[in-house]
């Protein structure tokens, strides 16, 4: 059985091909396999830093036979990116759109284009015995890579595929032939990324999270913590374009059938899931605002909030380049996070420290309301309840139960605290003087009902707060 496995060869690029015949042993001679043999061009589109390739995405335009296709390749990526997947060139040559779409959040805010070009020439035969039986194939195939026009590789594989008509013997002839002009056996070739080299082998912009460990320092805490969120944001990124492609290829290929011309495209989904995710990292970094460069936590800040303030009503296609400043800056912080010189300190009891200084924030000026206390009073209580529980939500992966009941009580204080809020503004004065009596006399009445309905909540909260008090301190 071990004899009918595929052997595999490395030549010097240059060297002539062995004879490989011997009749003595039954093989006759080597046939050309017509459809096993072209040329091929293929050129790698990229950013200039070959993200998409440390991404696991190889994107290429290829040409074969004077014949031209565009080539998506992400099985790590499945099911939102496609496995071996091409497109025909059209008649203008450009990049298809909807590559062009799924490749997106992966390229960011990079320009797109060649970055490395490998031409492969192919020759395959089928060996023969004395009565025509085909005894197996070898496919002989030499590489060159080039950047910028200059050659910076070259290589050569050669792959024997015996038949179940071959013999031990007839194996270890070819074997023999093709090691004493110089070709190395191995188990396998390295893939095009290993023949690329530097900077295409370096590090993916995507890693995975490892195992959570509590005892971690400060930067591997966040460090995971955003490799995690990076990841939950891409996904939901790719899932949004890839279903928004398919809807449409589904729409116009209903379309065709039915009437004979172009679809209607059907109306694109909206950015909700997405916008999700980018919520649950706003929690996160307002989380770590303490331990973060304040230069940086105050761009990304700015960048999340502008994306979430377009609102997800809206395609995945429309982002701005705000979000894919923020995914670069995810990056950036999942490589080195900005932390300054606490960034050796164990993140547990650093991060806790962060959590106790909101608590006490927000039980100061709980304790400090009353019947005379000021609408900025109740609004600033409101804001420190909300922040303390981002900063909750955000640590949830390091203190667990913890954070759970603490998550559980806040969200009490905020119910109770809402309705204490400042009135909605009375109209002005031009507003008013466009009003009928009756309408002032309205408009006076619910202002009325909900200045008491205010008033009532400010006491209910003030009475509820001393127990409320004692079990949020008690957690904290």
């Amino acid at each position: 059985m071990a004899s009918k496995r595929k052997a595999l060869f490395e030549l010097p690029f240059s060297i002539e091909t062995p004879r490989l015949t011997d009749p003595g042993l039954g093989i006759q001679r080597l046939v050309v396999r017509g459809d096993g043999t072209w040329t091929r061009l293929v050129t790698i589109l990229d950013a200039p830093d070959h993200r998409l390739l440390r991404a696991g995405v190889m994107l290429a335009h290829r040409v074969r036979d004077g014949l031209g296709d565009y080539y998506l390749d992400a099985p790590t990526w499945g099911p939102w990116l496609p496995k071996d997947h091409s497109e025909p060139m059209g008649a203008a040559g450009d990049l298809p759109e909807d590559l062009t779409e799924l490749v997106r959040p992966f390229r960011r805010r990079a320009a797109l284009g060649p970055v490395a070009a490998v031409e492969t020439d192919r020759a395959s035969y089928t060996v023969k015995d004395r009565e025509d039986v085909s005894l197996g194939t070898l496919v002989d195939e030499k590489m060159t890579v080039r950047r910028n026009g200059l050659t910076i590789g070259r290589f050569r594989e050669v792959t024997l595929t015996p038949s179940p008509a071959m013999s031990g013997a007839q194996k270890r002839f070819l074997i023999a032939a093709l090691t004493g002009v110089g070709a190395i056996q191995t188990d396998e070739f390295p893939d095009l990324v290993r023949r690329l080299g530097a900077p295409a082998t370096g590090l993916t912009d995507y890693p995975e999270p490892r195992a959570w460990d509590s005892r971690v320092n400060l930067e591997t805490f966040v460090s995971q913590l955003f490799a995690a969120r990076l990841q939950h944001i891409v996904r939901a990124d790719l899932a949004l374009r890839a279903s928004e492609l398919a809807r449409r290829a589904a729409a116009a290929a209903v379309d065709e059938g039915l009437h004979g011309e172009p679809a209607t495209p059907p109306a694109p989904l909206d950015c909700g899931p997405l916008m999700s995710e980018l919520m649950r990292l706003r929690h996160q970094v307002s989380s770590l605002q303490s331990v973060l460069e304040p230069g940086w936590l105050e761009q990304v800040e700015e960048d999340l909030q502008a994306v979430l303030d377009a609102g997800a009503e809206r395609p995945v296609s429309s982002l701005s380049e705000r979000y894919f400043a923020v995914l670069d800056a995810l990056v950036s912080a999942i490589r080195a996070p900005q932390l300054g010189d606490r960034s050796r300190e164990q993140a547990a009891p650093v991060l806790r420290d962060q959590l106790q200084s909101g608590m006490r924030i927000l039980v100061d000026r709980c304790d400090n309301l009353g019947a005379e206390s000021t609408d900025a009073d109740w609004l600033a209580a409101l804001v420190a309840c909300r922040q303390l529980l981002g900063t909750v939500d955000g640590l949830e992966i390091l203190f667990g139960k913890l954070a759970r009941k603490l998550r559980k009580q806040l969200r009490r204080v905020q119910a109770l605290l809402e309705p204490c809020q400042p009135l909605a503004d009375w109209p002005t004065d031009e507003e008013l003087a466009t009003w009928s009596p009756t309408q002032v006399f309205e408009a006076g009445r619910t202002l009325q009902r909900a200045g008491d309905s205010r008033d009532a909540a400010r006491v209910r909260f003030v009475q509820d707060w001393r127990t409320l008090r004692k079990k949020l301190t008690a957690l904290a």
